[in-house]
């Protein structure tokens, strides 16, 4: 795929920018309620208070006591957050420089389904590149949960494009999920399935 027609690029967060391991935090929840971690991943994967918390639609205090009901865990509220970041890695500083580098000659944008828990761990990440958010790498900054909107529904892309006054067939949308790239594919948005850890420096480096 060339670049030379795409003016904008629209990038996912976790998985495509900042390494991730979901596993591990369906690890940890599974010790803190002496549950199978199947127990877990069914609910990760289909309880609508995940998705609920991702679109703002309950507070952080809220989703915790969702979580000690779920788990039937009586522990800190620190406890339940560290589980809930051992997903969130490191953010490899060659991606940083990649975003530096096309910033130059496209718009950039970030999508990115996510909640106030993990932003903070995120934002501690980023500390560890001297920086303490993501302005110095993104035009705009799009998050689930205060957009009250989530990937792959369609009206989040389309709040994206609407907002920039972007058409599609200009913009290449980059995530690391199958369903969030055929989202953005239903509305003619050229897209970038991340399936590999090294496949965004591949295609920008190619």
């Amino acid at each position: 795929m060339s670049t030379r027609n795409l003016k904008f690029l629209v990038f996912d967060l976790g998985g495509v920018i900042i390494n991730l391991d979901t596993e591990l935090t369906i690890r940890e929840f599974a010790r803190l309620g002496r549950v199978e971690p199947d127990f877990v991943k069914e609910k990760y994967l289909h309880h609508d208070e995940f998705k609920r918390y991702e679109t703002g639609a309950i507070s952080d205090e809220e989703f915790r006591s969702f979580l000690r009901g779920l788990l039937k865990f009586d522990g800190d509220d620190k406890q339940l957050d560290d589980a809930w970041n051992a997903m969130i890695l490191d953010i490899p500083a060659e991606r940083l420089a990649l975003l530096k580098r096309l910033r130059e000659e496209h718009g950039l944008f970030l999508l990115s389904n996510t909640n106030t828990i993990h932003m903070r761990c995120v934002h501690e990440r980023l500390a560890l590149h001297g920086v303490d958010n993501f302005d110095p790498y993104f035009d705009k900054q799009y998050y689930s949960h205060l957009v009250n909107r989530r990937k792959p529904d369609a009206d989040i892309y389309q709040f994206v494009l609407d907002d920039n006054n972007l058409h599609p067939e200009h913009v290449l949308f980059i995530d690391d999920n199958a369903d969030n790239i055929k989202g953005a594919a239903n509305l003619g948005i050229q897209t970038l399935h991340i399936n590999k850890p090294t496949a965004l420096m591949d295609f920008f480096n190619g």
